[in-house]
């Protein structure tokens, strides 16, 4: 696909200063560089993004030649609009012509022109582009001969017109009655002329120029008849496509009505110097380094992008080998490969890390092409640099961010897994055990209560460093947030060998820390979950560790548990808690509140979540997260979540029976999410309401919803999509953030986790990770809002990062059904937010 905003393609043309302008496929112009609007008179914003390049050239509609090139027009049609033109020598399918504009300002131009088809990537036309170049001035007087010339003798005439060099031809001028020179007839021409053009003299001595050379005779007919009528002498250059030739003509007025010319045969310089410009201003202007070297790699010429990249200085490179710029960073056998590559298929394209002038090394995407004789063998190598150190930079932050903690540097959630898969499948293949520990700092938040979150954070940050020396190879530790971490142990061979390295750790943890001049002492207490013996997949591991270390605490902390079966003694009292949440469905306790979401900017209400509340009889208004925790492992959560989606559509139509219309986002819970019948039953649920392709129902999954089966959860969007239904991905930033993730995950919007929002004008990491979600979600085309806005100033910060989307207890907390309505017709934005987003 031809892509209009490529930045290399535009400012190469706007860099050119031969005036040039780009169609697209559908005929829309894309490029209009500086110099159409100098030469041509007409601004850019006036075409961009328009068909109309006709009105530049002419005073009705009508194709211009890049046109015809990007229809593959037939040679009729270029000979219906112009009548001299030909296809151009150097590019398939290019065009070439030259005509005058007598709309232009001064008395009209001379244009030649060029026009050439833009190919994509398998060879189809998906553009053309066209070049334009005055020629107004050299087909204008010049003085050709002087008065003493025209007075030699006959004699002396003769020989000079047998034996001159240059071709020669003496015409009659052919008027018509109004006295204005259409034609041309051909008295005599020499033998230089007849050698030229192919014409002998016997064959078009009498005969006009419309009948030898009916292309051109309009063109010259005008250049000679000016010359004849004014007495002026005028070079000019002649382009016969008949010919298919360029000539530079010198005429003067021979007598009355009657025109000499001198010819030289051109149409080789002119070509060269065509095809000269146009490589001179690409090598010139490109912002890729290039650079040329002889058979032997010794550098022969640079441009200045090569310069600028490299920071040497055109002499210190000049008759060097680009192993001045080697890095060290590659072996022999990498520079050999690349070598043969290059000899035996004349082209290697990859990415190699080299070394600058001032030493920095850096990292640069490298394609070089062999330039062969006409006998085959190398003439020159032509290599192309880009330098992609920022998008390393880039790239290696955005890696950070999707992988590791902000504030420890340890591995995060999405690293974690990884390494939790990998260490698995080594204990499977080495036949050793593999410890998942769940590890808790015992009176973490005195720390904070006491000294400051600050002090706390160093504390963290300090904790991590000594995990770093004490863990050992293939041994991993990541932090889950706040104090909790998860510690992997690998290559076990029994409990015993898992307890020495977790004394090894805790008695790291016992040093003395040394916090904005405090001495400070910790412990920590851990829960152990051993692989394959307790469990065999990533969650249950991990869950059990957690289940573990909660013992751990309850035996008077510092110090660790393993994991047993005997710990589910409290499975009896979950069963118990989930069976009473079945009741309570049934028995109409549990209500759905409603939080708005809204456009700070504009001050639009955009929707609102779903929220469930339990009405308990004994313990009153209890939050989801007392009891929906207990339900997530059961089949329970998929009977309340399919409550929720009821009592939603049932809520959308109440509302737009009053006339409120309002988008509703539901949690549906992993187990939920991923059921067989999951997409079945709400297309069921969907068609009963009324609301089947509708749109006004979305879906929010959390992380760790699709971590196991990505594939399927991609296809479980898609489906829910095709019903109406969008998707967003809630709390991101928390669990297993991943780009991979969001590129394969089909979800329309992204959601910013609270916990972020609510630090980020005191906490520049926060900050930071806002921004930089703000920031995927934009380059991966999808709505971001943001949850947690509290304050005004919350709101302040989120427009300036280009989040326009919030909800939060600073907007609105969540409300019962009834109360929306009237909510929905009160509400106004906060002015500050009105100023903040149009830069005030």
């Amino acid at each position: 696909m031809f892509d209009p905003g490529d930045r290399l393609l535009s400012e190469i043309i706007e860099g050119n200063p031969v005036p040039t302008f780009v169609i697209d496929a559908e005929h829309r112009v894309t490029h209009w560089n500086r110099a159409c609007e100098i030469v041509i008179g007409v601004s850019a914003a006036d075409v961009i993004g328009t068909c109309d390049q006709w009105r530049a050239f002419y005073s009705e509609p009508r194709p211009v030649m890049a046109d015809l090139v990007l229809d593959g027009a037939l040679n009729r049609d270029f000979e219906y609009y112009y009548g001299h033109y030909k296809p151009s020598s150097f590019i398939d399918g290019a065009c070439e012509a030259e005509k005058f504009f007598p709309d232009f300002p001064g008395g009209g131009r001379w244009l030649f022109f060029t026009a050439a088809p833009l190919r994509g990537t398998n060879g189809e036309i998906i553009g053309a582009i066209e070049t334009l170049q005055d020629t107004t001035e050299r087909k204008r007087a010049e003085l050709a001969r002087a008065e003493s010339e025209r007075r030699l003798a006959e004699e002396n005439y003769k020989a000079l017109f047998t034996e001159m060099i240059n071709g020669f031809a003496l015409c009659d001028l052919v008027l018509d009655q109004d006295g204005r020179p259409v034609d041309f007839r051909f008295i005599d021409v020499n033998p230089a002329f007849e050698g030229m053009t192919g014409l002998s003299a016997a064959k078009i001595a009498g005969h006009c120029g419309g009948d030898v050379l009916p292309k051109t005779r309009a063109n010259w007919a005008k250049q000679l008849g000016q010359v004849a009528l004014t007495g002026e002498p005028m070079a000019f250059e002649g382009h016969s496509e008949d010919l298919g030739k360029c000539f530079e003509v010198r005429a003067f007025r021979h007598s009355s009505g009657q025109v000499a010319a001198t010819f030289q045969d051109i149409s080789g310089r002119k070509q060269a110097e065509l095809r000269l410009q146009m490589l001179a201003s690409v090598f010139e202007n490109t912002q890729e380094g290039i650079v040329i070297t002889d058979p032997d790699t010794r550098i022969l010429e640079v441009n200045d992008a090569f310069v600028h990249i490299t920071g040497y200085a055109r002499e210190e490179l000049i008759g060097q080998t680009p192993r001045i710029l080697k890095s060290g960073r590659h072996n022999l056998e990498f520079y050999t490969t690349m070598w043969m590559t290059l000899l035996e298929e004349g082209f290697w394209r990859g990415e190699i890390w080299n070394r600058r002038k001032s030493g920095e090394v850096f990292p640069e995407q490298l394609t070089i092409s062999t330039v062969l004789d006409e006998h085959g063998r190398p003439l020159h190598f032509v290599a192309v640099v880009v330098d992609i150190t920022a998008i390393k930079r880039h790239e290696a932050e955005l890696d950070r961010i999707a992988h590791y903690d902000p504030l420890t540097g340890l591995p995060n959630r999405v690293l974690l897994n990884d390494r939790m898969q990998q260490a698995m499948m080594r204990s499977q293949r080495d036949g050793n055990l593999l410890a998942v520990c769940f590890l808790d700092v015992d009176g973490f938040k005195p720390v904070n209560d006491t000294y400051g979150h600050e002090a706390g954070d160093y504390l963290l940050i300090e904790l991590a460093d000594r995990f770093n020396e004490v863990l050992r190879k293939h041994e991993t530790a990541a932090r889950l947030g706040g104090d909790e971490f998860i510690i992997l142990l690998a290559d076990l061979k029994d409990q015993a060998h898992c307890i020495q390295a977790l004394e090894r750790i805790q008695g790291a943890i016992k040093r003395p820390f040394a916090i904005k001049g405090q001495v400070l002492s910790i412990t920590a207490s851990v829960g152990v979950s051993m692989y394959p013996m307790q469990a065999t997949d990533s969650d249950t591991l991990i869950r059990e560790a957690d289940q573990a270390m909660y013992r751990a605490k309850q035996q008077g902390k510092n110090t660790h548990c393993f994991y047993e079966d005997t710990q589910d003694a409290g499975v009896i009292e979950r069963q118990r808690m989930i069976d009473r949440v079945i009741v309570g469905i049934a028995a109409g306790e549990l209500v759905l509140h409603y939080q708005p979401r809204v456009n700070m900017r504009s001050g639009h209400v955009i929707g609102v979540e779903a929220l469930i509340r339990w009405h308990h009889p004994e313990r009153g208004m209890l939050p989801p997260d007392t009891f929906i925790p207990i339900l997530e492992d059961s089949d329970a959560i998929i009977t309340l979540g399919e409550w929720v989606i009821l009592e939603a559509l049932r809520q959308l139509q109440r509302w737009e029976q009053q006339g409120l219309q309002l988008a509703v986002s539901i949690n549906i819970a992993a187990r939920h999410l991923q059921s067989s019948e999951f997409v079945a039953r709400l297309e069921e649920y969907l068609r009963q309401a009324g609301r089947l392709h509708r749109g006004g129902l979305e879906i929010e999954l959390t992380e760790t919803s699709a971590i196991k089966d990505l594939r399927r959860i991609k296809s479980l969007i898609e489906a829910c999509r095709a019903l109406g239904v969008e998707c967003a991905l809630d709390d991101f930033g928390t669990g297993y953030s991943s780009l991979t993730y969001l590129k394969l995950l089909p979800v329309q919007t992204l959601k910013i986790d609270k916990s972020f929002v609510l630090d980020m004008s005191q906490d520049t990491e926060n900050y930071a990770i806002v921004s930089g979600v703000i920031g995927l979600a934009r380059a991966f085309g999808m709505t971001v809002i943001a949850e947690g806005v509290e304050t005004t100033k919350h709101g302040v910060i989120l427009l300036g990062l280009g989040c326009e989307l919030g909800q939060g207890f600073g907007i609105a907390p969540p409300m019962s059904a009834e109360r929306v309505p009237g909510w929905v017709r009160q509400w106004k934005a906060d002015p500050a937010w009105a100023i903040a987003a149009f830069g005030g």
